[in-house]
C-alpha cells in the first residue's frame, strides 16, 4: 500500500485515479541502485514506469526483496514483474524478455542501460583492455547474483561474492581484501564522491568492462494470459523513455543529486 501511495504521489493523483482495471505487482531490489532504484522510493526506474502506468491507465504496486527472492517469485508467479533486469539465457526459466517479431531479444524495449567499470587501488597494475583483465593476481569482488558475475569469470577472475552492498566491496577494496570491484559505474561513482577517504586510495579503470541494457521482466504466467498488456507494458517503456518528459527528467534528476 505504501509504494502504490508513493506511486500515486510521483503521478500527481489520489489512489482513486489510480485504481484501474489492471494492478500488477512489481519486484525489485531491496538497495540503492542509482540511479536506477533508491531505497527511498525514487529512482529513474521507478520514475519511467510511473509514467508508463499514467499512460495505460495501470496501478503498480512495488516491492523491495533481495534481489534472487525477486527473481524466484517471479518464477512462481508471485510478482508480476521484475526490474532491472540484465539478459541471461537461465533467466529464461523465470520469466520473458521483450522480443522482437523474430524473436530475438529487443533491446529498444529496455529500461536503461547500464555500465559496468572495473575498480582498483591506486598504483596497483590490475588493467583491462577491453578484452582481457591484465595484472591479475588476486580476486575480483562483485554483487552476488548479478550477471556481471560470468562476465568476470569467463575472463579468468576468482570472484568474491560475499557482499550485497557496493560500499562494503569498496572497503573491500581499500584494505586489500580484494584485488578489484566490478560495480556499476553510477552507483560506484556516487559512492566514491560521498566518501573521500575511498576516493584517495581508489580509482576507476577508464575502459568499462561491459554495458548491458536493463529490462522489465514479466512472469511467464501475465505474457501467456494477457499477452497484450504485456506488449503493451514494453511498447510504453520504449515511447516513455525517449519522450521529451522523460528525458527532462533525468536531467533534472543528476542536477538535484
Amino acid at each position: 500500500m505504501f509504494r502504490t501511495l508513493i506511486l500515486s504521489l510521483l503521478l500527481g493523483v489520489p489512489l482513486s485515479a489510480a485504481h484501474a482495471e489492471e494492478h500488477l505487482t512489481l519486484c525489485h531490489e531491496d538497495r540503492d541502485s542509482y540511479p536506477w532504484v533508491l531505497r527511498d522510493g525514487g529512482g529513474l526506474n521507478v520514475e519511467l514506469l510511473a509514467q508508463v502506468a499514467e499512460a495505460l491507465q495501470l496501478r503498480l504496486q512495488f516491492v523491495a526483496v533481495p534481489w534472487k527472492r525477486c527473481l524466484a517469485g517471479l518464477e512462481d508467479g508471485h510478482y508480476d514483474g521484475a526490474f532491472a533486469a540484465s539478459f541471461k539465457t537461465e533467466r529464461l526459466a523465470m520469466g520473458r524478455y521483450p522480443t522482437t517479431a523474430e524473436g530475438d531479444l529487443d533491446v529498444s524495449k529496455r529500461l536503461h542501460l547500464s555500465l559496468y567499470a572495473l575498480y582498483r587501488r591506486r598504483g596497483d597494475q590490475l588493467g583491462w583492455d577491453g578484452q582481457r583483465l591484465l595484472g591479475l593476481q588476486g580476486r575480483i569482488g562483485s554483487l552476488s547474483g548479478f550477471s556481471i558475475v560470468d562476465f568476470l569469470r569467463q575472463h579468468g577472475a576468482e570472484v568474491d561474492e560475499t557482499s550485497r552492498d557496493p560500499l562494503e566491496l569498496l572497503h573491500m577494496l581499500r584494505m586489500g581484501r580484494v584485488q578489484g570491484v566490478a560495480l556499476q559505474a553510477p552507483r560506484a561513482d556516487q559512492l566514491l564522491s560521498q566518501h573521500a577517504d575511498l576516493a584517495a586510495g581508489v580509482e576507476k579503470i577508464a575502459l568499462p568492462l561491459e554495458q548491458k541494457p536493463y529490462f522489465l521482466m514479466l512472469s511467464h504466467a501475465l505474457v501467456a494470459e494477457r499477452p497484450a498488456l504485456a506488449a503493451a507494458l514494453w511498447s510504453e517503456i520504449e515511447r516513455q523513455r525517449d519522450s521529451t518528459k522523460y528525458q527532462l527528467r533525468e536531467m533534472e534528476f543528476f542536477r538535484q543529486r
